[in-house]
């Protein structure tokens, strides 16, 4: 992450947007390793804590040389684990905004013991807890789960506040300080997508054509491609089509550079029409 950052520009940049949406998490070092890029030597980032294990908290290294700009992070149902610990020792420590949708809640410690046979035996054996002292895993089903009790109840404290005393959530997972909802999608939106029109109308079109980063899409490309989805059975009326040109405009601009450019020159042009996105551009902005 420190190489992308430095890329972008270091220290020069007013601000970042950190996009955890869908990130699943990972080893808990990759973890401590990001919070250190932009939290102050010593500072509490996540603390594991059990029955019966000792009490453990992960800090960031004295050495650390954190950046200092302004920064937003997007989370989503999908977003777990280490990525829920970033974004809770960011929050708790008021170095970032998060916005978007609750975190999945996957907060639980395992630890793997070999068996036989090439096997292994995932126990649980504590849980995360951010610094101001919340616990990141959901509650369990008591009836589905042995954990069901300890989860349901995990923390000594009901109320919790940041380094500036703002209130935060807990009981699971991390609350946006910004609740922004994805865009809604509609059955035109579904159908484009799931027959893959995008996609396949770039490919055929940039067989033909040779396009440059000032590459936009006119009306008459649109019209080509109500054409091309007409002849695939895809007929949308006047009113539905006139409703989605924007989101069509854009999403074949994204498509087209996907291909033409590569995925990271669609992904700026699809960030031109995300609700998170912008907003967390404004937030940072201010």
């Amino acid at each position: 992450m420190k190489t992308a950052i430095e890329k972008l520009g270091g220290d020069r940049l007013a601000g970042l947007v950190m996009d955890l949406r869908n990130n699943p998490g990972g080893v808990l070092t990759a973890a401590v390793g990001t919070c250190a890029l932009f939290l102050r030597p010593g500072m509490k980032i996540v603390t594991v804590r059990g029955r019966h294990v000792p009490e453990s908290t992960e800090s960031v290294p004295a050495n650390a040389k954190p950046y200092g700009f302004k920064m937003a992070i997007l989370m989503n149902e999908k977003s777990a684990s280490s990525s829920e610990i970033v974004a809770g020792a960011m929050q708790d420590h008021d170095r970032a905004t998060i916005l978007g949708v609750a975190s999945f809640g996957k907060g639980l410690v395992q630890s793997v013991y070999p068996l036989t046979m090439n096997t292994g035996l995932a126990l649980t054996t504590a849980l995360y807890y951010t610094p101001s002292g919340r616990s990141i895993q959901k509650p369990l089903d008591a009836a589905r789960f042995g954990l069901g009790a300890t989860t349901a109840h995990p923390n000594k404290e009901s109320e919790f506040r940041t380094d500036k005393g703002r209130k935060v959530t807990g009981g699971g997972g991390i609350e946006p300080d910004l609740v922004v909802y994805p865009p809604n999608t509609n059955r035109l939106r579904n159908v484009m997508d799931a027959s893959a029109s995008f996609t396949n109308f770039a490919t055929q079109y940039l067989r033909d054509n040779k396009v440059d980063a000032e590459f936009e899409v006119t009306p008459a490309l649109l019209d080509q491609f109500r054409v091309f989805l007409s002849d695939r059975q895809i007929r949308p009326g006047l009113a539905e089509w006139l409703a989605e040109r924007e989101f069509v405009s854009n999403r074949l601009k994204t498509e087209v550079f996907n291909q033409a450019f590569g995925v990271e020159k669609g992904d700026e042009v699809e960030a031109e029409r995300d609700p998170a996105i912008l907003k967390a551009l404004e937030v940072i902005a201010k």
